[in-house]
């Protein structure tokens, strides 16, 4: 019996197959046929089913899609957000907490970086930067001390320009004022030249709360503002060689995350550059750490800075650096280095051979930054590139005008061209 009732079983379900199949029921031809979106349409008095091939249109506005899921209601449709959708420009970067690109406000959804929203800046790519066009850009530049030679430093700007130098090191400390830094990032990029601000407050400290201190100055609502100005042609160094040498590579980035937290909340966007500690000579700092603090950051946007003096002697070391972070998809700048004077005979002991640094920088697109332009002390007189802010010493010659020196190998950033 209970063989004779699985038969007659197995033959309805044939059957019933039959009839779904010669019934079945038409795809819709149009997603205007399902105004509830449950996937069922109403077509020449039928149902029919709309399936993913379904051609939906564009939506017109983000702002028909309120709920930000993809999905809104126009001229009595459904229309899907996708390329040919017109999004909102957030109106600040601090609404895209994830560093995605988009944000949130006003309950609809905003793109940052659209026109009239926070300039975007420089970012991040692997290994590489990349200005706001989104082009590689490798600096050729030189350290200028603003903060102690106003005047001069400010001249001197077209003198650098016409030695080709793409980027400036501004020097600068906590009681430069916002005003000020508006005219000397102005006169920058009125020479067709990227600026990198640092702060020289700290240099040498282990203080995290000194630490947090400069950072929120780039923060505060005035130096912000004009940061945001121009933050299309710069990048933010938060704090030039903070971290001693006995600072230790793990507790260095644990004490940044806070300062890094700090400019991000303020709605900058542009690439932080944060100096290595052992007074920015020790690399391992951002070796070891640094996808933890490109982690941190939810804009992934950092650049990390080596100072090459005494410590990088030996040219084998400045050629592994190089290497390793490209290898681990780390972006290096070299933002301050010396050369071999006087036999190693100096207050820095360094002997850094200068030509082969700047040839390796060449071959592996990492940006080199000499110190310094001219004001040096007596002790690091051997360190000025320049003779009564005109004329070249002899190290000045090697870095502008040797065989990749900056004359011959500096590109201005595509934001200028």
């Amino acid at each position: 019996m209970n063989s004779y009732l699985k038969r007659i079983l197995a033959v309805c379900v044939v059957l019933l197959a039959s009839v779904v199949q010669a019934q079945s029921i038409p795809n819709c031809s149009s997603s205007a046929s399902d105004p509830d979106k449950d996937g069922w349409g109403w077509e020449n008095n039928r149902s029919c089913k709309v399936l993913a091939t379904t051609a939906y249109p564009a939506c017109a506005s983000a702002t028909s899609d309120p709920d930000g899921d993809g999905w809104g209601w126009e001229n009595n449709r459904s229309c899907k957000l996708g390329a040919g959708t017109t999004y909102p420009a957030c109106a600040s970067a601090s609404s895209d907490p994830d560093g995605d690109g988009w944000g949130w406000e006003n309950n609809k959804t905003c793109k940052v970086g659209s026109t009239g929203s926070t300039a975007a800046g420089f970012k991040v790519s692997g290994s590489s930067l990349q200005d706001a066009n989104g082009n590689n850009f490798y600096p050729r530049g030189v350290n200028n001390p603003h903060a102690w030679y106003d005047t001069q430093s400010y001249a001197v700007l077209p003198n650098l320009a016409a030695r080709r130098t793409n980027l400036v090191r501004i020097v600068w400390t906590t009681q430069g004022s916002a005003a000020r830094l508006d005219e000397v990032l102005t006169a920058v990029e009125t020479q067709k030249m990227i600026s990198m601000v640092e702060l020289h407050d700290g240099t040498g400290s282990n203080d995290p709360a000194l630490l947090e201190k400069l950072a929120s100055y780039w923060a505060r609502s005035d130096v912000a503002a004009v940061l945001k100005k121009h933050e299309r042609y710069l990048m933010i160094n938060i704090a030039n060689e903070w971290g001693a040498h006995d600072k230790s590579e793990a507790q260095w980035a644990a004490d940044y995350k806070r300062p890094i937290s700090i400019i991000r909340n303020a709605g900058l966007t542009t690439t932080i550059v944060i100096d290595n500690p052992g007074w920015g000579q020790n690399g391992n700092g951002a070796l070891w750490h640094g996808q933890e603090l490109l982690n941190h950051d939810p804009r992934h946007n950092l650049m990390f800075s080596i100072h090459m003096y005494g410590a990088w002697n030996n040219a084998s070391d400045i050629y592994n650096a190089m290497n390793n972070y490209r290898n681990n998809k780390l972006a290096l700048v070299i933002g301050e280095f010396g050369y071999n004077h006087n036999s190693g005979n100096n207050n820095l002991g360094s002997k850094v051979d200068a030509g082969l640094l700047m040839r390796y920088a060449q071959e592996f697109g990492v940006g080199y930054i000499a110190w310094s332009t001219q004001g040096n002390d007596t002790e690091n007189a051997w360190l000025d590139l320049m003779t009564n802010w005109s004329g070249t010493t002899a190290w000045g010659n090697m870095v502008w005008y040797s065989q990749y020196g900056i004359y011959n190998t500096a590109q201005p950033a595509s934001v200028f061209k």
